[in-house]
């Protein structure tokens, strides 16, 4: 008896369980129920209408899938780029042919007669699987997503029974009646990520069919050329003929022309094959199937995404699919459109900046591209902190073209201040796609810059699919990110899978990145960039005739306490300015400290600074750096209550001791360094505010000596945007020589 017979005869029990009919009877099924019915008519006609038939629906399905007759167009035109368009589409009609056909096809597998198919087939080159068994440790039928696919394998059994590979369908009830089939003809079914039920075969000296060509992304996989597209291909078959010792014979299946039924070709196992070289064995893999894709282009599954996965940074091939939390996002940002009009419109207005309006809404006439870098800093912290990193750039890369984005009325003020004068400032659009769709099409980005936190799911998206690298700089993601609602985590994490590369300003905000999804192969830390030394001339301090104690960016409830302990002081000479985070809160901000019964004045009044001044509001924009400078000591707001804290770091650069509380969550890492560095006060509770006030006032060379060890430490890591660009310069291609759009 041969090997082939003896391998006839082996059978086994599947991995699927026995097709109950009382299982699939409910609604959701009527319809498999009657496209099941329909093949099963199908196969009691005479194969050459059946062919016909499948010819018949495949042409009409050309026209009605224009999904499906995308990725096949555009599968076919990666494939081969040497034919004209006309050729191409001529192949993409034939292909829907043959993938209609193989649905009839697979009909005839499962309930055709043994002697019916017989008829329908020839097989060449059994000797080589004969020859194969005889060597004792099994044989991998190397095959490919053929539209023969199914009625290949059946075929195959006439002459040798083995195992086969599958992939569970999505449709139960057609799972359940594809696997029953299979398993009444076939050895056995193994998942085709079951490895080691595969290898027990194969030492069992038994007969598996692969087809290893379908995309499951990077892992356990390495990009090798198929059809001349870097491809990501599966390690698996030679990590099997490594471990097994199986010999792995090429498998070919072929439908003939004019009805006369399929050709099975078996060749000679591969020479050389595993080597130790993971790309040259997928390599050797994806030849074997290109080389019968080039015998019959027409017959081979295009209409699935084989090129999916796409090396890093690459653009896409194919428009990525949107998942249920992106379409949920999508939709709330619809829903809110219209307040957001009315408050962009407000803004405008209110900041006299006919720009802001169209451009947020994604309806401006932008500056056209090609841009080389397109750099975004939400606001006036971010604009600052980011600064020295723009100046730098555009003095050692003047060749490169800078687009620089702000959201906000104050960080486009500060921008266009600021920024030195070849760079082209706009406002971001809002993350509507259209929106996002609009602006890159007009200033054609060839890399994205974003500073923090600022994560918008459909820039970050459309961005990963034209291959437009962007990255975080500076990152920071905070605690309380991790504790929001699974859809919102699900955006975050769908958003920061795409990210080219995440530089993040401390080990705690890379866990947090990581955490959120973010890939850890494209992440490292570098700093925080706002301890950059700007290149800014240095601030004027704002003077007058009383020395006083500045109190920063203060929020709700805080101007009240500030000022309470300031009643119970009463300090001479000094007073005491205010310059609250949101200066559209003066009324409340009166209305607050009107029971305090203090001497205040009111800046945006015009209202003067006298010898009875206790209190001097100062409700302006773009004026703090003026009053940090001319101060004798700082408190910052936004930490005394819970707020998250505020930004500290130009407090030191200026030389001046700061007094912050308890709440310093966004400013976590920088309250933990101050703190070592002995550059500050934090205060737990209130009475401890009151009494550091009281000390730092009546012992002046204490809030001195604060400033000095807050300037030291601003020295020392002075050079971050240096290391940022140095960073940036290693990984962004924009960077490389050449590589300029101009």
């Amino acid at each position: 008896m041969s090997a082939v017979s003896k391998a006839h005869t082996s059978m086994s029990q599947t991995h699927t369980t026995e097709f109950q009919f009382k299982d699939f009877l409910a609604p959701k099924y009527w319809f498999t129920w009657l496209g099941l019915g329909v093949l099963r008519l199908s196969t009691l006609l005479p194969y050459a209408w059946i062919i016909r038939l499948g010819s018949g629906l495949g042409w009409l399905g050309f026209y009605l899938l224009p999904e499906r007759r995308r990725i096949t167009r555009t599968n076919i035109g990666l494939a081969f780029p040497e034919l004209d368009k006309k050729t191409q589409r001529k192949l993409v009609r034939q292909n829907f042919c043959f993938a209609t056909q193989a649905v009839f096809e697979s009909a005839l597998a499962w309930w055709a007669s043994e002697q019916r198919l017989r008829s329908l087939v020839r097989i060449e080159g059994l000797e080589h699987v004969d020859a194969a068994l005889e060597k004792g440790n099994g044989v991998i039928m190397l095959g490919g997503h053929y539209t023969t696919l199914d009625i290949s394998g059946r075929l195959l059994v006439l002459y040798i029974n083995g195992y086969v590979t599958y992939k569970r369908a999505h449709n139960p009830l057609f799972e359940a009646v594809m696997a029953g089939n299979r398993k009444r003809y076939f050895a056995g079914l193994i998942r085709s990520t079951d490895m080691r039920s595969i290898l027990r075969r194969l030492r069992e000296n038994k007969v598996i069919w692969y087809a290893p060509d379908q995309d499951f992304g990077i892992q356990n996989s390495v990009f090798a050329p198929f059809m001349g597209v870097p491809t990501a291909t599966l390690t698996l078959t030679a990590r099997l003929a490594k471990h097994s010792g199986a010999q792995v014979l090429p498998f070919y299946s072929e439908q003939l022309a004019n009805n006369k039924g399929y050709v099975l070709r078996v060749a000679a196992p591969l020479e050389n094959y595993p080597s130790d070289d993971d790309i040259t064995d997928a390599t050797a893999v994806n030849q074997v199937i290109e080389d019968q894709i080039r015998r019959a282009p027409a017959q081979y599954l295009w209409g699935h995404r084989r090129f999916k996965t796409r090396p890093h940074g690459e653009p896409l091939f194919y428009k990525p699919r949107r998942d249920s939390s992106l379409r949920k996002y999508s939709l709330l940002l619809g829903l809110v459109t219209t307040p957001v009009i009315f408050y962009s419109a407000w803004q405008a207005w209110l900041h006299k900046d006919r720009h802001y309006l169209t451009e947020r809404l994604g309806l401006a006439h932008y500056t056209q591209g090609p841009f080389d870098i397109w750099l975004h800093a939400a606001s006036v912290g971010e604009v600052n902190a980011v600064l020295p990193l723009v100046e730098l750039i555009a003095r050692r890369h003047p060749h490169l073209s800078i687009i620089f984005t702000a959201n906000t009325p104050t960080g486009g003020m500060t921008a266009r201040k600021k920024l030195p004068a070849n760079i082209v400032f706009h406002y971001m659009p809002i993350d509507w796609q259209f929106a996002v769709e609009r602006f890159t099409a007009q200033v054609k980005p060839r890399a994205v810059l974003i500073t923090e936190t600022e994560v918008w799911p459909n820039l970050y998206l459309h961005c990963f699919h034209k291959g437009i690298h962007l990255s975080i700089i500076n990152g920071r993601l905070a605690d309380n990110m991790l504790l929001k609602s699974h859809w919102i985590k699900r955006v975050y994490c769908r958003a920061l899978e795409e990210v080219y590369w995440i530089l993040a300003r401390s080990e705690h905000d890379r866990d947090n990145f990581l955490a959120m999804g973010a890939k850890e192969q494209y992440m490292k830390v570098i700093g925080n960039i706002k301890f950059s030394t700007t290149g800014q001339s240095k601030v004027k301090p704002f003077t007058t005739n009383r020395p006083y104690i500045l109190a920063a960016s203060t929020r709700e409830g805080e101007e009240h306490l500030i000022a309470e302990c300031w009643k119970k002081l009463a300090p001479e000479k000094r007073f005491l300015i205010i310059v609250p985070r949101h200066p559209k809160r003066l009324s409340q901000i009166l209305r607050d400290l009107k029971p305090l019964d203090l001497n205040i004045a009111v800046r945006s009044r015009n209202e003067p600074i006298t010898e009875h001044t206790q209190i001097y509001l100062a409700d302006t924009f773009g004026e703090l750096n003026q009053f940090i400078a001319g101060s004798q000591f700082v408190i910052m707001g936004g930490s005394l209550k819970p707020f998250g804290g505020q930004n500290i770091l130009e407090v030191a650069r200026a030389g001046k001791g700061v007094i912050f509380g308890p709440h310093m969550d966004n400013f976590s890492n920088e309250a933990a360094l101050f703190v070592q560095y002995d550059a500050c006060q934090q205060v737990k509770t209130d009475a401890e505010l009151c009494a550091t006030i009281a000390r730092l006032l009546s012992e002046p060379e204490r809030a001195n000596a604060l400033g000095a060890q807050g300037l030291a430490l601003m020295s020392d890591a002075g050079d971050m945007a240096e290391r940022y660009l140095m960073e940036l310069e290693t990984l962004l291609p924009v960077f490389q020589p050449n590589s300029s759009t101009k």
